[in-house]
């Protein structure tokens, strides 16, 4: 009786584990009063939300992605558009070497050399050189790395 127990607990644990299980989180869009977009978990003070979008944050069992893609992210602490590119990344399986310039000045001339300036986010996928935090450019940039979205 117990060893029939014992395996009926085995399998549910085997099958609880194959479950995909998905999350998600909500992003809003948000402009301020000159008109500068960015994106946040709400709104900060003095500007107005655009729109809004449900992100999945589950990892996916999917392994359609076969292609060797890395990301670099140039960040700051206490940068939420840092947080939002490393999430959206991260949801995607895509490795991020992060760099934190805040205290570093070998960093910060690298980033410098890179961009011409010290701006955070910045993100290096395939060569590839984004600053600010834009899913349609960065989405735009892995497809033309190779990866091919859940929903492609």
């Amino acid at each position: 009786m117990v060893s029939r127990l014992f395996q009926a607990g085995i399998v549910s644990l085997v099958l609880f584990s194959l479950v995909n299980v998905q999350a998600a989180v909500k992003i809003v869009e948000c402009e301020d009063e000159k008109g500068n977009r960015s994106f946040h978990k709400t709104c900060p003070p003095n500007s107005t939300m655009i729109g809004e979008k449900k992100l999945s944050t589950g990892v996916s069992s999917d392994n359609t992605n076969k292609v060797n893609i890395e990301a670099i992210l140039y960040t700051i602490p206490d940068c939420e558009a840092c947080e939002e590119i490393k999430e959206f990344l991260g949801t995607r399986n895509i490795p991020i070497t992060e760099k934190n310039v805040s205290d570093n000045i070998e960093l910060q001339n690298e980033l410098t050399d890179l961009t011409g300036a010290l701006k955070v986010p910045t993100t290096v996928i395939g060569g590839e050189v984004l600053t600010g935090y834009s899913r349609s450019k960065i989405l735009s940039i892995l497809k033309a790395s190779g990866y091919k979205d859940k929903d492609d």
